[in-house]
């Protein structure tokens, strides 16, 4: 994605690196490439013609710059009211077509919106030299996507997992719990990592089956009391009640393959509690505090969800164990025991 400067109304004294070109109605002297609009909205570039660009305030405007993707190089676009749906319109039209979308930006909140509409955005960012430093930033994250565009499943870690067997499930009354809602969609096998020991966490399901009596929510993991730990996209920890929109949590599911996901919402509420307690085949211990309800799912040693509500002693879930102890949700060597 290209960056450039509006020089339309004001020309700045002095250029930054970080502009690919300038747009403007007459030449000016600079050491970038400059892009010309004629009186008759033509777009020019070193004599030549390469576009044009069209004012979209209605649904005819549109139209019009729809029929020129595949006979130009690039479409200037300036919306006066409607900015995102005009630009997503042209965006999917011009895929594959050999014409390039510009984007005229008039503030902060439409740069980003703009740069990543449709996953695919603009090829250029039209901005005023006030907004330049927050459209570099959104161009190194276009950069940032396009690499990880490349990386596959594999390239995340995978999370060791372990059994545990329970032996213990007992009431512990009114409690604050956390659901975690996250902006993607979570899949059956799913889930996060959560417990209230760092050095083990269970495998909370995310709340994807169906039921007759409540219906799913595939982004959200129920995921207990706020005092227990989650493992965070960096593979640090967290206390739940610390999480906060925009916060980066991992998701993993039965075969140890893990993800990032953001959190959009957290939901805080009082609701009945029980903790369940498990023990490894080396006699490491942990447990959870999780809301007594059917919908709420740890995974089985199988890889099958089951309701908190019918866990029993001896059942072999699925859990996640660290040697290492945590401060501020680093791992460190040092010695440390939680009970």
């Amino acid at each position: 994605m290209e960056i450039w400067l509006n020089c339309i109304n004001l020309v700045p004294k002095h250029f930054s690196e970080n502009i690919d070109k300038i747009l403007s109605k007459k030449e000016i002297d600079a050491p970038i490439e400059e892009i010309i609009i004629k009186d008759d909205f033509k777009l020019e570039q070193n004599g030549k013609q390469i576009g044009k660009i069209v004012n979209i305030s209605n649904k005819k405007e549109q139209e019009d710059a729809l029929s020129l993707i595949g006979s130009v190089s690039w479409i200037l676009i300036k919306c006066d009211d409607w900015k995102m749906i005009p630009c997503e319109n042209l965006i999917a039209a011009a895929e594959s077509s050999g014409t390039k979308l510009a984007a005229i930006v008039e503030n902060k909140l439409e740069i980003p919106a703009i740069a990543f509409a449709l996953e695919i955005g603009v090829d250029a960012l039209v901005v005023t030299e006030e907004l330049l430093d927050a459209a570099i930033i959104t161009k190194l994250q276009r950069l940032e996507i396009k690499e990880e565009d490349f990386v596959t499943k594999g390239d995340f870690p995978t999370i060791n997992q372990e059994s545990g067997k329970i032996i213990g499930v007992e009431s512990q009354g009114v409690g604050d719990r956390v659901c975690i809602d996250t902006i993607s969609f979570l899949e059956k096998g799913e889930g996060m990592l959560c417990g209230s020991f760092a050095k083990s966490l269970a495998l909370v399901h995310a709340e994807t089956l169906e039921s007759e009596f409540v219906p799913t929510r595939p982004f959200r993991v129920n995921a207990g009391g706020i005092h227990s730990y989650i493992m965070m996209g960096d593979l640090s920890t967290c206390y739940l009640s610390e999480l906060k929109s925009g916060d980066e949590v991992l998701i993993v599911n039965t075969k140890g393959n893990s993800r990032v996901a953001t959190i959009g919402r957290i939901k805080l509420e009082k609701r009945p509690l029980i903790k369940i307690k498990w023990v490894t085949n080396e006699g490491f211990e942990g447990d959870i505090i999780l809301q007594q309800a059917e919908t709420v799912r740890l995974i089985r040693k199988n890889s099958q969800p089951i309701s908190v509500t019918k866990i029993d002693n001896d059942l072999e879930i699925i859990i996640h164990n660290s040697i290492q102890s945590r401060h501020i949700g680093a791992p460190i060597r040092a010695f440390s025991q939680e009970y």
